[in-house]
């Protein structure tokens, strides 16, 4: 086997990186799908496709930093990617939206609590 044959039939666990990817777009548990999506990019990390789709079932799953993190590698592989920078765009502001309701949360606990140092006096 020459060698750009072993370099195209690499695998990870018995499959290709198109085994991967075709494991990755059929799942539907989100989890199981990046888990998918980790061991094609082990063999094709320059997907900036796939970067972009394992951010979006990082986005499903609430989880934005990771999602975020996707999104900022698909477009450091192709910086003009649209569907990547609306994607980071989205995380982005789902995660304010997230840190502004701990503020609030936040804020309002500690008014109770010296609401409450003040009702004790």
């Amino acid at each position: 086997m020459s060698f750009l044959d072993k370099l195209f039939k690499k695998k990870i666990e018995g499959k290709t990186a198109e085994g991967w990817y075709g494991l990755a777009v059929s799942e539907t548990d989100p989890e199981k799908k990046i888990e998918y999506f980790d061991k094609f990019l082990e063999l094709k990390p320059d997907f900036a496709g796939a970067w972009n789709l394992r951010g979006l079932e990082f986005v499903l799953l609430k989880r934005y930093e990771d999602a975020i993190a996707s999104f900022d590698k698909a477009l450091e592989i192709r910086p003009s990617y649209p569907e990547a920078k609306y994607n980071r765009e989205d995380a982005e502001t789902e995660l304010r939206k997230i840190r502004v309701a701990e503020e609030k949360t936040r804020e309002e606990k500690t008014r109770e609590e010296k609401e409450e140092e003040k009702e004790e006096k």
